[in-house]
């Protein structure tokens, strides 16, 4: 049963990604493959460039919030020797939907940092909760500056009202997880009626053991008072993002940061919208439409969504890869 609902899963996220790509060739056959070599081939080399060293520095300051959360938690783990398992977290975060992958990282870390599994997951939820917390913030305020720039919003606004409702589901989800225990044990305790299959009953025994780890680890967090860092570097972060993407879409289009950074948001949004991985096709598509909207040419816009794409996810997977053979000569 269990491994046709995996089947089934990956079935999924072939197809959507093979959907992301779909609208990925149309959206570039609509321009035309000649004329976006022309122009990529005029762009602002020592824009691309900063927008990738500024990107590399995204990576490190998001690693160094994971860091600082580890080290609370009483490990030793120098930096230096953490970012290899940061750097599989962002490999594994940004090729599946909503960032699902990283649910593999608190074993990763319990493999190689011996860091109980449950507060290995404190850390995602905390770090996701403060990222979803400022990026519906983020998101609201895109939304008031296009109604505020006077283009025409009514699809803007019809479409992505549902993003904004399903950005609060899910900081309401992870606030009744990390506020209320009770409610959560008696979600498991839901299962307890499968106690009779031996398999089930150690997989449940070992749930309760890491959520009391879990919930542990998240009181001394709170006691810790994580907020007063997590909040700042997480806007930091959110700049760094918009500031890479800006430099680089710079490259082969002159627009105004916010214009260009509006864009970006409504495309992460649509991207969250589809679940398709890496947000592919769908979030050039969010982009050139929203620069459109700004009046900004086609092809311009088009080209520097995929400069942005090619060097952005681009150097994901590489550090990703990087942070993997890294991790086999340590397990070696």
């Amino acid at each position: 049963m269990n491994s046709n609902r995996i089947k089934s899963t990956r079935i999924l996220k072939i197809v959507l990604f093979i959907l992301g790509v779909f609208l990925l060739v149309l959206l570039i056959s609509q321009v035309g493959l000649r004329e976006i070599i022309e122009i990529i081939l005029r762009a602002k080399i020592e824009f691309l460039i900063f927008g990738f060293l500024v990107y590399l520095l995204l990576i490190l300051t998001r690693a160094f919030k994971w860091f600082l959360l580890i080290r609370i938690t009483g490990s030793e783990v120098k930096y230096k020797e953490f970012l290899p398992f940061y750097f599989v977290n962002c490999l594994l975060g940004n090729i599946t939907p909503l960032k699902s992958g990283e649910a593999a990282t608190p074993i990763i870390l319990k493999k190689y940092l011996k860091i109980p599994v449950g507060q290995g997951f404190s850390i995602v939820i905390l770090d996701r909760f403060f990222e979803l917390l400022v990026f519906t913030v983020i998101f609201m305020l895109a939304i008031f500056y296009i109604i505020n720039a006077g283009i025409p919003s009514g699809l803007v606004l019809s479409i992505f009202q549902w993003v904004l409702f399903g950005l609060i589901l899910l900081i309401l989800i992870l606030i009744i997880v990390i506020v209320s225990k009770r409610t959560v044990l008696k979600i498991l305790w839901a299962f307890n009626l499968f106690k009779k299959y031996s398999l089930m009953e150690k997989f449940l025994v070992f749930i309760e053991k890491e959520l009391q780890i879990f919930y542990d680890g998240l009181s001394w967090f709170k006691n810790k008072r994580v907020y007063k860092f997590m909040i700042p570097l997480t806007l930091i972060c959110w700049f760094l993002d918009f500031l890479s993407f800006y430099f680089i879409v710079s490259s082969v289009l002159s627009a105004s940061f916010f214009n260009i950074a509006t864009a970006q948001v409504m495309a992460i949004a649509a991207a969250l919208l589809t679940f398709i991985p890496v947000g592919i096709g769908i979030g050039e598509l969010g982009i050139v439409y929203i620069l459109n909207l700004f009046n900004y040419p086609t092809a311009l816009s088009t080209t520097g969504a995929l400069l942005a794409r090619i060097i952005l996810t681009g150097t994901l997977l590489t550090i990703g890869i990087i942070g993997t053979f890294l991790l086999r000569e340590r397990k070696k």
